[in-house]
């Protein structure tokens, strides 16, 4: 039996002229990964390719062990999916929308379901149409949980939440996480919204992994240095993942390893996941600007 809830081992697909290459990444049960990368980087593309929404090239996908592709209906019942837009008729109420989807679910939870539209202050007998664009997204939050899945797939659930609508998801997810053995891959911009309740990170620029790792092991990995332009020698440059000038100097991601923390004209204080998200970025690009 295996300890991961999804595989993703060697992955290639695209859509029009985006790619994704030889992506691999891994998620253990009981765990949230956190994945991240801008606007246009991936995140979306390789959900629905993991889904079998686009159709990939070559690799493989594991859910629990058994491969996605070929099984879909016995890999898809055990997975529940939201995404930044409501897949639901607005002009249907959600009391309405629980008759149709449940018989497809045999693990569906009318129980949870109440509970969890009483807990969000959502009204069941009013049409989608009426919801605000924070409360739809917690409908699609709640349609998605109340089957039990085994794994949950966020791709960006809190965009365009206000700041009391997102921490009452993040606490929802971090109440689920405590009660039951649930898996949650969560894509997000709002790196914020990861600093809370991610166990892992994965980052995805322009369809290729950058990194997947433990984020108390990122965290502690990296430090965000500002440097003064007299403290600044060609090493160090060298060195520095990201490099920014700035008005007094200079700043960017360094690793712990330096040993920098304690020089004068050096200053260095924890990154953030978007702190390292930025700077990784940057240092690709300019890679790629040098032909690297």
């Amino acid at each position: 039996m295996t300890n991961k809830a999804l595989e993703v081992k060697n992955l290639n697909g695209s859509i029009g002229d985006f790619f994704l290459d030889d992506i691999n990444f891994s998620i253990e049960k009981g765990t949230i990964m956190g994945f991240i990368g801008k606007n246009g980087s991936g995140k979306t593309t390789l959900i629905k390719t993991i889904l079998n929404m686009i159709p990939k090239a070559s690799g493989e996908v594991l859910f629990n062990g058994i491969s996605m592709f070929g099984n879909e209906e016995t890999v898809k019942a055990k997975i529940g999916v939201v995404f930044d837009s409501l897949i639901y008729p607005l002009n249907v109420k959600p009391a309405k929308i629980k008759k149709m989807i449940s018989p497809f679910y045999k693990t569906f939870d009318d129980k949870k379901f109440d509970e969890l539209m009483e807990r969000f202050e959502l009204d069941p007998n009013k049409k989608l149409l009426t919801y605000s664009k924070g409360m739809q997204m917690k409908f699609g939050i709640i349609m998605a949980l109340c089957h039990n899945p085994d794994l949950i797939i966020l791709d960006e659930p809190t965009s365009g939440l206000d700041p009391i609508a997102r921490a009452d998801v993040i606490d929802l997810l971090l109440n689920l996480m405590q009660k039951e053995e649930r898996s949650i891959l969560f894509s997000t911009h709002i790196t914020s919204d990861l600093e809370k309740i991610a166990d892992y990170i994965t980052m995805i620029d322009n369809g290729k992994i950058i990194f997947s790792k433990g984020k108390d092991e990122m965290l502690d990995t990296y430090l965000l240095a500002h440097i003064e332009r007299e403290a600044m020698t060609d090493d160090i440059k060298s060195k520095i993942i990201g490099i920014k000038e700035t008005t007094f100097g200079y700043e960017g991601l360094c690793t712990k390893i330096l040993k920098l923390q304690n020089l004068t004209g050096i200053k260095t204080v924890r990154p953030t996941i978007e702190d390292i998200m930025v700077y990784m970025g940057t240092e690709k690009r300019r890679l790629k600007e040098r032909g690297a």
